[in-house]
């Protein structure tokens, strides 16, 4: 915490225990303050929102891509952010009378994590484990993407994730620092960040620091945080095991890491077992496929952290991958999935033969294609640990994994998780034994298409063919170079960069390979693999399928590979080459971008949207951007609140009476620029007014047949409900018998009576949107509860129509809008200002329930004679 909020905190602490004190005191009571100071305050609180909220603009628009920043632009954003939101917490606490004191804590806990993201330090502070459903998208850093993501659908209803909880990455640093790798790790990264390391020495310290990492001892208090997360889970008659994976920081994020770090299946539910999985988890950190992955996507940078999520093992009966977006058809409204029986493992490393199915999105969604392979063998989960090949029984070999409403289930939990993350999916799910749909994980699905249509005025017939219209496409693209065959079973020669990769079947071992080769083609293996998933984040054109490709082609001869329209050519063909020039996207993103991301992460979220809600509240804040909306909604209720004391605002202000050719009795009290300069003293008309809000207000209260003066028929029973039922308390304490109009240039709060019918309006209306907002509040009536609420629902039903957020109880409504032109806000105005007319004495009418919807039909369609 600086200097700066300890002073703060200090002296907010010091005014709310004066404040007490005297409460305490005899006679004492709170010092007047004047309606023109209390509105200063106000436009204090809107002018420090707004600087905040226009630092997080700029941040937001940076991560636009067109604008370049570095990090001093982040740093010094940053704290200026944090010194805004600050000013907005003292200058809403001086409106309120330090009423939202707690707001300082909030804001120094947020302030303290930002300046520990910004320090590269937020994944050492917290707990060893979170729950799935205890993490938070503050949590991010600590928990790493792939957990991230989880816990985003364990909290969505419609999605049904495996429970389980994360060893965090504070866990990982305290396992560095409890057995002494810290200054070996550190030598590491500064390696990984070199621009052209030593290949030589990068490799001898990876391989170190993965065997110490392999050789560790667990750190101080992990082996008892693994035994009672594992004994929080729900047990059955069943002995408990789980899956152990990887999440690291930037994992599932815009970079897959498909394959690259180990994943341990099927671990008992015992705390030495769950260590040595985790750490060969964090270990695979440090593996050669994922330190040269690391090198490509994040060049010149080193330090990367790692979590691990362990999750309840479905029993699968059969398991695949969804693509939302078919990665061969990237035209059409199509998905494609992939299935096979047991264990999904076997699918995404390309091991087994699956079934591929292909469905339209509709609406209505359905079934366009499908492709039912003879599948052998499968992978099912071991009696003890780990999983084991089995074969597939004869009857099932052939048979679908997937009924059609199983498919059907899969594609709408497809569009539904596009709508979740607002991107295309590559979502790993399984079925269970009892048929029931479990999301295993979900990554945004990479996807990388031409910059332009191929085009070509070329005749290929003077170019060998090899194959055509063979095999899937994996990545869209053009490849010319040397074969190099690869066997997984032999030591592989060596490779020359640039060379098509020709393999029986794909895998994620490849990595080592596809940042430096020209294409890939496998054999066998689908465009679902993690593969497949790297080869579209290199944009390595790539078809997989290709069957006995291995037998046309030999090593070092050189080919095009035509992964667009599934053509592979002998030699060089140069039209197409020219064609693959045009088609060059640099996917790097800098660290200062993904810096920017976790921070605007961490402050631009907003959780507190519905100021009617119960959790709308200090405790509710988990951003600045929730501070910002608290500090804002607490403003207004304050200003709506000012009226409340009539006989010190009007005896510690000039009032002036207005005269109106409706009978109204409104007094006002201008703060500054409400009236014209030559206004009188007393019966002001309605064209001396010059406050925005209030003009119209007054207009729409002036509308022609809006105020209707003749008395209703009221009966004996409305009659005697009148004479005899006591004031509201709601009203009594808001109401003492003036209306008052507080009005400034943008500005109007408005307390008004009309008989048993009350009123308030308080809005900011001006230029800036961002300071626009409407409160409006009604309540009462002449007739009985019954009568008076049907008007609440007629009242509510009008507002809605024009977009208020609307909440009714009994005969109270309470309606907002907020953030809107100033036209519109002013046309909202004339709404409310009709409204107070219109309704008026009109809870005599409501005789049926049918009554409120006829007459704000009545009122929408301009018929307001009553």
């Amino acid at each position: 915490m600086n200097q700066l909020d300890s002073s703060a905190d200090k002296g907010a602490t010091l005014r709310s225990l004066w404040t007490a004190l005297l409460k305490l005191l005899p006679g004492r009571s709170a010092p007047p303050v004047s309606p023109r100071l209390v509105f200063e305050r106000f436009q204090k609180v809107l002018a420090s929102n707004n600087q905040a909220l226009e630092i997080i603009a700029d941040l937001g628009e940076k991560l636009g891509g067109d604008y370049l920043f570095d990090m001093r632009y982040v740093e010094s954003s940053v704290e200026e952010l944090i010194a805004a939101v600050h000013s907005s917490v003292l200058a809403v606490n001086e409106l309120c009378g330090d009423r939202h004191a707690k707001l300082h804590q909030v804001h120094e806990r947020l302030s303290e994590d930002l300046r520990l993201t910004l320090a590269g330090r937020e994944d050492r502070e917290g707990p060893l484990i979170f729950t799935l459903d205890e993490i938070r998208p503050r949590n991010w850093a600590l928990v790493g993407g792939k957990a991230a993501h989880l816990a985003v659908m364990r909290h969505d209803p419609q999605l049904r994730v495996p429970d389980g909880f994360v060893i965090t990455a504070r866990a990982y640093n305290d396992l560095i620092d409890h057995n002494g790798l810290r200054q070996q790790l550190t030598a590491f990264e500064e390696l990984m960040s070199a621009t052209e390391p030593d290949a030589d020495l990068l490799e001898e310290q990876r391989s170190l620091i993965e065997q110490a990492v392999l050789a560790a001892a667990p750190p101080p208090g992990l082996l008892d945080a693994l035994a009672q997360a594992a004994g929080r889970l729900p047990q059955t008659s069943k002995p408990l095991f789980l899956a152990v994976r990887s999440s690291a920081q930037e994992e599932d994020m815009d970079f897959s890491f498909a394959g690259q770090f180990t994943s341990v299946l099927n671990v008992p539910a015992q705390p030495d077992a769950l260590f040595a999985a985790a750490r060969e988890v964090m270990a695979s950190l440090f593996c050669a496929g994922a330190v040269s992955y690391r090198r490509r996507v994040f060049p010149d940078e080193g330090k990367m952290a790692i979590a691990v999520v362990c999750q309840r093992m479905v029993d699968s009966r059969s398991s695949g991958i969804v693509f939302s977006v078919d990665t061969m058809q990237l035209a059409h409204d199509t998905m494609v999935v992939v299935a096979a029986w047991g264990q999904g493992e076997a699918v995404v490393e390309g091991g087994t033969a699956t079934d591929t199915f292909q469905l339209h999105k509709g609406p209505p969604l359905r079934i366009a294609a499908r492709q039912v392979a003879d599948k052998e063998q499968g992978l099912f989960a071991g009696a003890e640990s780990g999983l084991t090949s089995r074969a597939i029984a004869k009857e099932l070999r052939t048979a679908s994994c997937l009924s059609d409403d199983e498919l059907l289930q899969l594609g709408s939990t497809a569009l539904h998780l596009e709508t979740l993350f607002k991107r295309p999916q590559d979502i790993e799910w399984a079925f269970d034994s009892s048929g029931q749909l479990y999301i295993l994980q979900a990554r945004p699905l990479v996807l990388n298409t031409p910059a332009r249509e191929k085009a070509l005025p070329v005749r290929v017939e003077q170019h060998e063919v090899i194959c055509a219209g063979q095999g899937k496409v994996a990545q869209q693209g053009i490849a010319a170079g040397p074969v190099h065959l690869v066997n997984f079973a032999e030591e592989t020669g060596e490779f020359t960069e640039g060379s098509v990769l020709v393999t029986h079947h794909d895998s994620s071992r490849l990595v080592t390979y596809i940042q430096r080769a020209a294409g890939v083609i496998t054999e066998t293996g689908t465009p679902v693999s993690h593969m497949a998933t790297i080869c579209r984040e290199f944009q390595v054109p790539c078809l997989v399928n290709v069957g006995s490709i291995l037998g046309k082609v030999r090593e070092g001869e050189l080919i095009t590979v035509d992964a667009e329209d599934r053509r592979i050519y002998r030699g060089l063909v140069d039209e197409l080459l020219v064609y693959r020039a045009t088609s060059c996207i640099n996917l790097m993103s800098s660290r200062e971008f993904r810096l920017l991301r976790r921070i605007l992460k961490k402050v631009s979220e907003l959780h507190l949207v519905d100021p009617m809600m119960q959790d709308f509240s200090i405790d509710g804040c988990r951003t600045y951007h929730d501070i910002l909306r608290f500090s804002h909604e607490s403003a207004v209720q304050e200003m709506v609140n000012l009226g409340r004391d009539e006989r010190r605002l009007i005896k510690g202000s000039i009032v002036r009476p207005m005269k109106l050719p409706i009978p109204t009795g409104i007094l006002v009290i201008d703060i500054g620029g409400g009236l014209a300069s030559d206004a009188p003293e007393r019966d002001v008309p309605f064209q001396a007014i010059a406050s925005v809000p209030f003009r119209a207000v007054l207009q729409g209260m002036l509308f022609p047949e809006i105020w209707h003066n003749n008395p209703m028929p009221v009966g004996i029973r409305d009659l005697m409900n009148s004479m005899f039922s006591p004031i509201r308390e709601e009203a009594a304490e808001q109401y003492s018998g003036h209306n008052i109009a507080i009005i400034g240039g943008n500005y109007v709060n408005l307390c008004f009576r009309l008989g048993y019918h009350y009123n308030i309006i308080d809005a900011h209306c001006g230029e800036a949107e961002q300071n626009n907002h409407l409160y409006y509040r009604f309540l009462g009536g002449v007739t009985d509860m019954t009568k008076r609420s049907r008007r609440a629902a007629m009242i509510a039903q009008i507002l809605k129509e024009f977009e208020f957020n609307v909440q009714t109880k009994g005969d109270l409504v309470t309606a907002r809008l907020s953030r809107l032109p100033q036209r519109e806000a002013e046309r909202a105005l004339d709404i409310l200002g009709r409204l107070v007319g219109y309704t008026r004495q009109l809870d005599v009418r409501m005789e049926s329930d049918n009554d409120p919807g006829r007459y704000a039909e009545a009122f929408l369609n301009g018929e307001y004679r009553v």
